[in-house]
Protein backbone atom coordinates (compact mmCIF):
# COMPACT_ATOMS: atom_id res chain seq x y z
CA UNK A 1 0.00 0.00 0.00
CA UNK A 2 2.78 2.09 0.76
CA UNK A 3 0.95 4.44 3.37
CA UNK A 4 2.93 3.78 6.19
CA UNK A 5 5.74 6.51 7.01
CA UNK A 6 4.39 8.70 4.19
CA UNK A 7 3.12 12.43 4.58
CA UNK A 8 0.93 14.45 2.06
CA UNK A 9 1.23 17.37 4.03
CA UNK A 10 3.92 19.70 3.96
CA UNK A 11 2.14 21.84 6.64
CA UNK A 12 4.19 23.38 8.41
CA UNK A 13 4.13 22.92 12.35
CA UNK A 14 2.00 25.90 13.76
CA UNK A 15 3.69 28.32 16.08
CA UNK A 16 2.39 28.18 19.72
CA UNK A 17 0.32 30.91 20.67
CA UNK A 18 1.77 34.04 21.97
CA UNK A 19 1.92 34.46 25.12
CA UNK A 20 -0.12 31.04 26.25
CA UNK A 21 0.42 30.95 29.90
CA UNK A 22 -0.39 34.45 31.51
CA UNK A 23 1.60 35.29 34.58
CA UNK A 24 -1.18 35.75 37.73
CA UNK A 25 0.73 38.25 39.30
CA UNK A 26 1.06 41.05 36.06
CA UNK A 27 -2.78 40.30 35.28
CA UNK A 28 -3.74 41.06 38.76
CA UNK A 29 -1.25 43.92 39.00
CA UNK A 30 -2.86 45.32 35.08
CA UNK A 31 -6.52 44.62 34.79
CA UNK A 32 -7.61 44.33 38.52
CA UNK A 33 -11.01 46.84 38.68
CA UNK A 34 -10.20 50.63 39.67
CA UNK A 35 -6.51 50.15 39.07
CA UNK A 36 -4.65 53.50 37.76
CA UNK A 37 -1.01 53.69 36.61
CA UNK A 38 -0.65 57.25 36.93
CA UNK A 39 0.08 58.36 32.95
CA UNK A 40 -0.12 55.01 31.67
CA UNK A 41 -3.79 54.49 32.14
CA UNK A 42 -4.58 53.62 28.24
CA UNK A 43 -1.26 51.92 27.80
CA UNK A 44 -2.57 49.65 31.13
CA UNK A 45 -5.93 48.92 29.59
CA UNK A 46 -4.81 47.90 26.14
CA UNK A 47 -2.09 45.80 27.69
CA UNK A 48 -4.66 44.35 29.80
CA UNK A 49 -6.81 43.77 26.79
CA UNK A 50 -4.34 42.37 25.15
CA UNK A 51 -3.58 39.53 28.15
CA UNK A 52 -7.01 38.78 28.22
CA UNK A 53 -7.28 37.99 24.28
CA UNK A 54 -4.19 35.75 24.19
CA UNK A 55 -4.23 34.55 27.85
CA UNK A 56 -7.37 32.19 26.95
CA UNK A 57 -7.94 29.24 25.39
CA UNK A 58 -8.82 29.21 21.69
CA UNK A 59 -11.53 26.92 21.68
CA UNK A 60 -12.88 29.94 24.71
CA UNK A 61 -12.99 32.33 21.81
CA UNK A 62 -14.01 30.55 19.38
CA UNK A 63 -17.21 30.08 21.40
CA UNK A 64 -17.31 33.71 22.38
CA UNK A 65 -17.86 34.06 18.66
CA UNK A 66 -19.90 31.50 17.44
CA UNK A 67 -23.75 31.99 16.63
CA UNK A 68 -26.56 32.59 19.90
CA UNK A 69 -27.39 28.63 20.17
CA UNK A 70 -24.79 26.94 18.06
CA UNK A 71 -23.69 23.68 19.87
CA UNK A 72 -20.21 23.50 20.28
CA UNK A 73 -17.96 20.83 18.79
CA UNK A 74 -16.59 18.38 21.48
CA UNK A 75 -13.06 19.23 21.75
CA UNK A 76 -9.69 17.23 20.99
CA UNK A 77 -7.91 15.30 23.62
CA UNK A 78 -4.94 17.74 25.11
CA UNK A 79 -2.60 15.12 24.14
CA UNK A 80 -4.03 14.64 20.36
CA UNK A 81 -1.03 16.70 18.11
CA UNK A 82 -2.19 18.96 15.13
CA UNK A 83 -1.94 16.01 12.65
CA UNK A 84 -4.00 13.60 13.85
CA UNK A 85 -6.87 15.96 14.59
CA UNK A 86 -6.53 16.84 10.72
CA UNK A 87 -6.34 13.41 9.91
CA UNK A 88 -9.17 12.80 11.76
CA UNK A 89 -11.16 15.70 9.96
CA UNK A 90 -10.83 14.12 6.75
CA UNK A 91 -11.52 10.82 8.06
CA UNK A 92 -14.80 12.17 9.24
CA UNK A 93 -15.45 14.17 5.75
CA UNK A 94 -15.08 10.72 4.38
CA UNK A 95 -17.48 9.26 6.24
CA UNK A 96 -19.94 12.14 5.31
CA UNK A 97 -19.10 11.90 1.70
CA UNK A 98 -19.58 7.62 1.21
CA UNK A 99 -23.39 7.87 3.44
CA UNK A 100 -24.15 10.48 0.47
CA UNK A 101 -23.03 8.14 -2.00
CA UNK A 102 -20.01 9.60 -2.98
CA UNK A 103 -17.75 6.81 -3.33
CA UNK A 104 -14.74 8.53 -5.64
CA UNK A 105 -14.46 11.11 -3.05
CA UNK A 106 -14.77 9.29 -0.33
CA UNK A 107 -11.85 7.38 -1.43
CA UNK A 108 -9.95 10.38 -1.72
CA UNK A 109 -10.60 12.02 2.05
CA UNK A 110 -9.99 8.17 3.59
CA UNK A 111 -6.37 7.75 1.84
CA UNK A 112 -5.63 11.93 2.17
CA UNK A 113 -6.35 10.96 6.05
CA UNK A 114 -3.63 8.09 5.99
CA UNK A 115 -1.33 9.92 4.38
CA UNK A 116 -1.38 12.61 6.90
CA UNK A 117 -1.37 9.98 10.11
CA UNK A 118 -0.40 6.43 8.78
CA UNK A 119 -1.43 5.57 12.17
CA UNK A 120 -5.31 6.18 12.05
CA UNK A 121 -6.64 2.70 11.75
CA UNK A 122 -10.12 3.95 11.87
CA UNK A 123 -9.77 5.16 8.12
CA UNK A 124 -8.00 1.95 7.41
CA UNK A 125 -11.11 -0.15 8.31
CA UNK A 126 -13.47 2.07 6.54
CA UNK A 127 -11.12 2.31 3.11
CA UNK A 128 -10.85 -1.34 3.29
CA UNK A 129 -14.24 -1.96 4.23
CA UNK A 130 -15.08 0.07 1.23
CA UNK A 131 -12.78 -1.68 -0.66
CA UNK A 132 -14.36 -4.58 -0.28
CA UNK A 133 -17.99 -3.69 -1.07
CA UNK A 134 -16.68 -1.90 -4.65
CA UNK A 135 -15.40 -5.53 -5.01
CA UNK A 136 -12.27 -5.23 -4.49
CA UNK A 137 -11.09 -8.08 -2.36
CA UNK A 138 -7.46 -7.94 -2.85
CA UNK A 139 -6.83 -4.78 -2.13
CA UNK A 140 -9.22 -4.50 0.68
CA UNK A 141 -6.84 -7.14 2.37
CA UNK A 142 -3.83 -5.28 1.87
CA UNK A 143 -5.26 -2.31 3.41
CA UNK A 144 -6.52 -4.14 6.41
CA UNK A 145 -3.30 -6.05 6.61
CA UNK A 146 -1.88 -2.28 7.11
CA UNK A 147 -4.01 -1.62 9.60
CA UNK A 148 -3.12 -5.45 11.52
CA UNK A 149 0.55 -3.41 12.27
CA UNK A 150 -0.77 -0.88 14.34
CA UNK A 151 -2.31 -0.77 17.75
CA UNK A 152 -5.15 1.95 16.80
CA UNK A 153 -7.79 -0.43 15.86
CA UNK A 154 -5.91 -3.54 15.49
CA UNK A 155 -8.82 -5.81 16.56
CA UNK A 156 -11.28 -4.45 13.81
CA UNK A 157 -8.55 -4.84 11.14
CA UNK A 158 -8.21 -8.80 12.27
CA UNK A 159 -11.74 -9.01 12.40
CA UNK A 160 -12.36 -7.20 8.98
CA UNK A 161 -9.93 -9.65 7.42
CA UNK A 162 -11.22 -12.70 8.66
CA UNK A 163 -14.43 -11.77 7.32
CA UNK A 164 -12.72 -11.32 4.03
CA UNK A 165 -10.81 -14.98 4.54
CA UNK A 166 -14.11 -16.57 5.33
CA UNK A 167 -15.29 -15.20 1.89
CA UNK A 168 -13.10 -17.10 0.39
CA UNK A 169 -12.82 -20.00 2.16
CA UNK A 170 -9.52 -19.58 3.63
CA UNK A 171 -10.91 -20.96 7.05
CA UNK A 172 -7.59 -21.69 8.67
CA UNK A 173 -6.13 -17.61 8.32
CA UNK A 174 -9.87 -17.04 9.32
CA UNK A 175 -9.66 -18.86 12.65
CA UNK A 176 -6.63 -17.25 13.04
CA UNK A 177 -7.28 -13.71 12.46
CA UNK A 178 -10.73 -13.86 14.40
CA UNK A 179 -8.89 -15.70 17.32
CA UNK A 180 -5.95 -12.34 17.45
CA UNK A 181 -9.17 -10.65 17.46
CA UNK A 182 -10.96 -11.30 20.15
CA UNK A 183 -7.32 -11.82 22.44
CA UNK A 184 -7.57 -7.81 21.45
CA UNK A 185 -10.89 -7.35 22.06
CA UNK A 186 -13.19 -10.33 23.83
CA UNK A 187 -16.43 -8.29 22.90
CA UNK A 188 -19.98 -10.78 23.24
CA UNK A 189 -20.50 -10.25 19.15
CA UNK A 190 -17.02 -11.27 18.16
CA UNK A 191 -17.10 -14.36 21.30
CA UNK A 192 -20.14 -15.52 19.51
CA UNK A 193 -18.49 -15.48 15.88
CA UNK A 194 -15.66 -17.32 17.08
CA UNK A 195 -17.96 -19.84 19.07
CA UNK A 196 -19.89 -20.12 15.92
CA UNK A 197 -16.50 -21.31 14.02
CA UNK A 198 -15.36 -23.97 16.89
CA UNK A 199 -18.39 -25.51 16.48
CA UNK A 200 -18.58 -25.69 12.42
CA UNK A 201 -14.99 -27.08 13.54
CA UNK A 202 -16.24 -29.63 15.73
CA UNK A 203 -14.12 -28.11 18.44
CA UNK A 204 -16.68 -28.83 21.07
CA UNK A 205 -14.41 -28.03 24.22
CA UNK A 206 -12.93 -24.72 22.75
CA UNK A 207 -16.59 -23.95 21.61
CA UNK A 208 -17.96 -24.70 24.91
CA UNK A 209 -15.28 -22.04 26.68
CA UNK A 210 -16.21 -19.44 24.22
CA UNK A 211 -20.18 -19.47 25.31
CA UNK A 212 -18.83 -20.00 28.94
CA UNK A 213 -16.81 -16.78 28.46
CA UNK A 214 -19.88 -15.20 27.13
CA UNK A 215 -22.14 -16.04 29.33
CA UNK A 216 -19.62 -14.98 31.90
CA UNK A 217 -20.01 -11.21 30.10
CA UNK A 218 -23.82 -11.40 29.81
CA UNK A 219 -24.16 -12.41 33.81
CA UNK A 220 -21.58 -9.38 34.70
CA UNK A 221 -23.53 -6.81 32.44
CA UNK A 222 -27.10 -8.07 33.49
CA UNK A 223 -28.23 -9.40 30.03
CA UNK A 224 -30.51 -11.84 31.10
CA UNK A 225 -31.37 -12.86 27.53
CA UNK A 226 -27.95 -13.57 26.11
CA UNK A 227 -27.56 -15.01 29.69
CA UNK A 228 -29.94 -18.09 28.79
CA UNK A 229 -29.10 -17.91 25.49
CA UNK A 230 -25.86 -18.86 25.82
CA UNK A 231 -26.02 -21.00 29.35
CA UNK A 232 -28.50 -22.98 26.65
CA UNK A 233 -25.23 -23.55 24.27
CA UNK A 234 -23.14 -24.44 27.11
CA UNK A 235 -25.25 -27.46 28.56
CA UNK A 236 -25.70 -28.98 25.19
CA UNK A 237 -21.83 -28.33 24.18
CA UNK A 238 -21.10 -29.99 27.61
CA UNK A 239 -22.86 -32.64 26.59
CA UNK A 240 -20.41 -33.22 23.15
CA UNK A 241 -17.60 -32.18 25.09
CA UNK A 242 -17.86 -34.92 27.79
CA UNK A 243 -14.73 -36.77 26.98
CA UNK A 244 -12.56 -33.53 27.06
CA UNK A 245 -13.93 -31.27 29.11
CA UNK A 246 -12.62 -31.41 32.48
CA UNK A 247 -15.11 -29.72 34.23
CA UNK A 248 -17.76 -32.68 33.43
CA UNK A 249 -15.76 -35.38 35.10
CA UNK A 250 -16.55 -35.51 38.45
CA UNK A 251 -13.05 -35.21 40.78
CA UNK A 252 -12.20 -36.82 43.86
CA UNK A 253 -12.36 -34.76 46.72
CA UNK A 254 -8.23 -35.37 47.12
CA UNK A 255 -7.43 -34.89 43.43
CA UNK A 256 -6.74 -31.34 43.45
CA UNK A 257 -5.39 -31.61 40.02
CA UNK A 258 -8.44 -32.72 38.53
CA UNK A 259 -10.23 -30.15 41.06
CA UNK A 260 -8.40 -26.88 39.79
CA UNK A 261 -8.38 -28.00 36.02
CA UNK A 262 -12.90 -28.52 36.74
CA UNK A 263 -12.81 -24.70 38.16
CA UNK A 264 -10.64 -23.21 35.34
CA UNK A 265 -12.99 -24.95 32.74
CA UNK A 266 -15.66 -23.52 34.33
CA UNK A 267 -14.73 -20.08 34.00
Amino acid sequence: MGFAGESATGVPRPQRPISPLISADVERKLCAPGRRLRGFSTTAALTCAALVWFGQPRLARAESNAEPGASAAAPAPASEGWSRRLARSHYERALELEARGDIAQALREYTEAIAIDSTLGDAYAQLGALRERMGDPREAELVYSEAVRLGDGRARALLLRSHLHRAAVRSAQALSDLEASVELDPNADALAELAHHYVEAHAWSAALASYRRIAGGALASGDRVSLESARLEVRALRVLAAETDPSTQRAKKHDWVARALSSIARR
